[in-house]
């Protein structure tokens, strides 16, 4: 019964460690459009770079309606660059009417 406590307290710590030290190796880069007036389907796009030293693993993104597009723009795209070096966001206007809308786009990368 010690034996398997012992061996569980260990196997634990050793999960603690490696979890703790990956999260340090990861960084989150966060972008955001302008604010600008979009017309019917028209879009807004944003790219979040990671920085140097660092490589892409994943990224994702959000879209912000205002005035008459509010919960009307969609998220059209949200995708690595062609090099995996960045991530992509675009936000597209579906609305009948012109209005305003941001794109938001993060990417977590890892450190070298």
């Amino acid at each position: 019964m010690f034996k398997k406590l012992s061996l569980l307290i260990l196997t634990i710590t050793v999960l603690s460690t490696v979890i703790s030290n990956a999260k340090d190796e990861l960084i989150t880069v966060i972008q955001e459009s302008d604010r600008v007036p979009l017309a019917t389907g028209k879009s807004v796009s944003v790219q979040s770079v990671c920085p140097e030293n660092s490589v892409l693993i994943s990224g994702g993104g959000e879209c912000y309606g205002f005035l008459n597009t509010e919960h009307r723009v969609v998220l059209s795209k949200s995708a690595p660059d062609s090099v995996g070096a960045a991530w992509n966001v675009e936000c597209a206007n579906l609305n009948r009417e012109a209005g305003e809308a941001q794109a938001k786009a993060w990417a977590v990368c890892k450190k070298h």
